[in-house]
């Protein structure tokens, strides 16, 4: 009789921890689906807030508008400038946009800001579905970060010059951050047909009066952050 309890008991454990180990197993990939769900969320709210700074840059660099350059309204209808238009810049573009330019300008500044950190080493090509950065963002970190901080400093300069009212810093500002971000993207970001059809010229950086800009650019790096 001992000995038959003895060999039901040896069952029992046996099955319980067949029980502990698959529980443990699902877990285990509950937790790994979860860590992944999460490093793609973060890579995706990224690319959102990335798209929304090139939304909002095209719409500002209506400021540095030629007579000739086109211009895409809020009611998506494509305005071309003219060499008649006597409205100062910021006049213009309320009107044209139906949104004041500082706000677009504050609300850049905060998208930087608030994925200031969003590019961390497990959300690289190499460990997420999906992803428009390159591998140069995480092999030369010291180089994006600087990149990036450039763009920080634009925004924080055209705000400034908002505030201050100063038509010529404005200008001088909306293609600084133009030119940081056409600097980023070249070095760490794919280039993609859609990426330049949905993000137009805010991709590149590359708008017309800005040419002066990045010729100081090219002279002294540490141009865009002045």
């Amino acid at each position: 009789m001992v000995l038959k309890y003895k060999f039901f008991g040896g069952v029992h454990m046996k099955f319980i921890l067949n029980i502990i180990i698959g529980i443990y197993i699902i877990l285990s990939s509950v937790n790994i689906s979860y860590a992944e769900d999460d490093k793609q969320t973060m890579v995706d709210v990224r690319q959102q807030a990335m798209q929304a700074m090139w939304t909002r840059l095209e719409r500002l660099a209506t400021l540095i508008a030629l007579p000739g350059d086109s211009v895409t309204s809020s009611d998506g209808s494509t305005i071309i400038i003219s060499n008649q238009n006597d409205m100062e810049p910021l006049e213009t573009y309320s009107l044209i946009h139906a949104r004041e330019a500082e706000q677009d300008g504050l609300e850049i500044y905060n998208l930087l800001t608030q994925v200031e950190n969003f590019w961390p080493r497990h959300t690289s090509v190499a460990n997420v579905k999906s992803t428009n950065a390159e591998r140069l963002v995480w092999i030369i970190p010291e180089a994006f970060n600087r990149y990036y901080t450039d763009a920080v400093y634009a925004s924080q300069n055209l705000n400034t010059a908002f505030k201050n009212k100063d038509a010529e810093n404005i200008k001088r500002s909306v293609c600084m951050l133009a030119l940081s971000c056409g600097r980023c993207h070249a070095g760490f970001r794919k280039v993609r047909f859609d990426n330049l059809r949905k993000e137009g010229r805010g991709w590149t950086g590359n708008y017309n009066a800005c040419w002066s800009y990045k010729n100081e650019v090219t002279l002294n790096s540490t141009a865009i952050r002045e």
